[in-house]
């Protein structure tokens, strides 16, 4: 959904920019056909992640189901609380931290790729068309542009997470909304609480995007989809 997104959004902006390759738009449609990948993407699976965190923060003393059973038992309780409205809790806070996160990692990650492969054309003589990223290559750039965009957003994506997760053993706070939970956080943790966890979230991040990048480039080159 994401990377499926950013190449229809790219080719939206090439039409209306006057251009042929969506390698010649502008940096700043790039960008945002970053976040609007990252929109979509997370409209798509936002429920399926509410539900994961609300699963992980429960008491495990208290599970008496495991498996499917506990899956669906607690999409049963998290509907008859408030519906579909629940499986959406946090999402405003979810869309203003993914449409940063990907605009910047993935106009990052073309960035990137741009300036390195009119370079190797420069250096070797060769049309741009022709050059062809290693597959180090890309695990370092996919690593190096998903940890920019999620250290830049992470307080958000914090927040987010703990209005999914509120109410629940794990975290038993209770919000009103996004500034609630932000006032809250600051209160109690102050405003280095709002990057707790960065570091094994950057663990994560790190070899997840980067394998992405590196899956995503091999199968279009594969598909002959560049």
């Amino acid at each position: 959904m994401k990377f499926g997104s950013f190449e229809t959004a790219k080719r939206f902006f090439a039409s209306v920019e006057g251009v042929s390759d969506t390698t010649q738009i502008s940096r700043a449609s790039t960008f945002i056909s970053g976040g609007i990948g990252g929109v979509v993407a997370q409209f798509t699976v936002y429920p399926i992640d509410t539900l994961k965190f609300r699963i992980q923060c429960q008491s495990l003393s208290s599970k008496t189901l495991t498996g499917n059973a506990l899956i669906f038992s607690t999409m049963k309780d998290m509907w008859n609380e408030a519906g579909l409205r629940m499986f959406y809790r946090g999402i405003g806070a979810g869309v203003c931290g993914i449409f940063p996160f990907a605009a910047i990692d993935l106009g990052t990650f073309e960035a990137l790729k741009r300036t390195f492969i009119a370079k190797e054309a420069l250096a070797k003589g060769i049309p741009a068309s022709e050059v062809k990223l290693s597959n180090p290559t890309v695990l370092a750039m996919g690593a190096f542009s998903g940890c920019i965009g999620a250290s830049l957003v992470y307080p958000v994506n914090l927040l987010r997470t703990r209005l999914q997760a509120q109410g629940t053993p794990a975290h038993p706070y209770t919000y009103t909304g996004f500034m609630d939970v932000y006032y809250k956080t600051v209160a109690r943790d102050g405003y280095r609480g709002l990057w707790r966890g960065l570091a094994p979230n950057l663990a994560k991040v790190a070899p997840a995007v980067s394998i992405s990048y590196l899956i995503y480039e091999n199968i279009k080159s594969i598909l002959d989809l560049d």
